[in-house]
């Protein structure tokens, strides 16, 4: 990974938007160490349960952990911290040309929705061209677009957090965190940032996992919707916290609805690729349900002693897995990809076998009690 130059573009952009940032906030939160204290300690928990969110919607298994905080950290710094310097040149030319009154009332519905969407959805590229095999298809687009919108949604609410501090005269610190959190995260986190960039990560996952026509055509599409309904968001229209749902909502459906097409998109996939190994006699029939939910993997690691053989199990499924998604598609397919995990499944699949006809060779760990195992007569 720190071989690729976008890796090292992440990272440098990355440590530019902090820079930015806190040079922004350093002196706000000098003047107001309690409210800013206050305002980290009650996010950190949200980003956390955010990311293990984002992550779990993935119909088949969780997205890789360090993907997700790649995405998630371009958001919260480097979309971020560049976003401040670019939105405000950009509201600078809209006063200029159209008036202080007009940039005023429209100009954050102008500039922000072009600057902000671009740099968010620039973080699903990046970790597109570090880890190729990351995004494969609408439905990565969508996931790791809507962490990159969720790092910078809370990078966005710290900053509420001070601006809220200044604005009730910085007399009320703790009460001023506590009431933008409460507007900002529980009232607004549903149809903030995350679902704006979700939708045009999605299209932007199909242009990554397949470039055609159709998918650039998409791409530019679902990036023109994200950029309207963040537009409309930020619109003077509908004011007023009563109104905040109604004016939300059509933003929640929308990313609703790109993640169904996304995940139907991928399960047909997954499903016809499933039949084609089983055909090809690499899946034992019946794996393919096995493979497709979560729930059944984990029932069925309870049903194989511990030690070895859960350990070649989980290799198992994870290869079948990866033979599985590595026909998606993605920046720099591999042709041969596919007979190694053919060899590696098959290889493995004997292991196991050989471990679950001899449990108790050197080095396996006996197999758990079960259950429903007969009692012995208490006579």
């Amino acid at each position: 990974m720190t071989r690729r130059p976008a890796f090292w573009l992440w990272l440098v952009m990355c440590l530019l938007g902090l820079w930015i940032a806190v040079r922004a906030m350093d002196a706000q939160i000098g003047e107001f160490p309690a409210g800013a204290v206050t305002g980290a300690v009650l996010l950190a928990p949200v980003l956390a349960a955010g990311v293990w969110a984002l992550r779990r919607l993935h119909p088949v298994r969780p997205r890789p952990l360090g993907y997700a905080l790649i995405a998630v950290a371009w958001g919260g710094l480097a979309a971020f911290g560049t976003a401040l310097p670019a939105n405000a040149a950009f509201q600078a030319i809209i006063a200029k040309t159209a008036g202080p009154e007009f940039n005023a009332g429209w100009g954050a519905s102008i500039a922000a929705p072009v600057d902000e969407e671009l740099l968010k959805l620039a973080g699903v590229a990046v970790l597109a061209l570090i880890v190729p095999c990351a995004v494969r298809g609408p439905l990565d687009g969508w996931g790791y677009g809507a962490l990159a919108g969720f790092g910078f949604q809370i990078a966005e609410n710290f900053l509420y957090v001070l601006n809220m501090i200044v604005l009730t005269g910085g007399t009320q610190d703790a009460n001023a965190a506590l009431f933008t959190f409460g507007g900002r995260v529980v009232g607004g986190a549903w149809w903030s940032h995350w679902a704006m960039t979700a939708v045009g990560g999605a299209g932007l996952g199909c242009l990554l996992g397949r470039a055609s026509r159709g998918a650039a055509a998409l791409a530019c599409g679902s990036i023109v919707l994200a950029m309207a309904l963040h537009a409309w968001w930020d619109s003077p229209l509908l004011p007023g916290a009563a109104l905040l749902p109604v004016k939300g909502m059509p933003i929640l459906l929308a990313a609703v609805a790109a993640y169904r097409l996304a995940r139907r998109h991928y399960l047909a996939g997954f499903r016809r690729a499933a039949r084609e190994e089983t055909a090809r006699g690499v899946l034992v029939p019946g794996e393919d349900r096995v493979l497709a939910f979560r729930k059944w993997r984990r029932k069925e690691r309870w049903d194989v002693p511990r030690g070895e053989p859960r350990r070649l199990l989980a290799r198992l499924r994870t290869a079948e897995l990866d033979l599985l998604e590595d026909g998606f598609g993605g920046l720099e397919p591999d042709p041969g990809a596919a007979d190694r995990l053919r060899a590696e499944i098959g290889v493995v699949r004997g292991r196991l076998e050989a471990a679950r006809a001899d449990p108790f060779r050197p080095g396996a760990a006996p197999p758990p009690p079960r259950p429903d195992a007969a009692r012995p007569d208490s006579a």
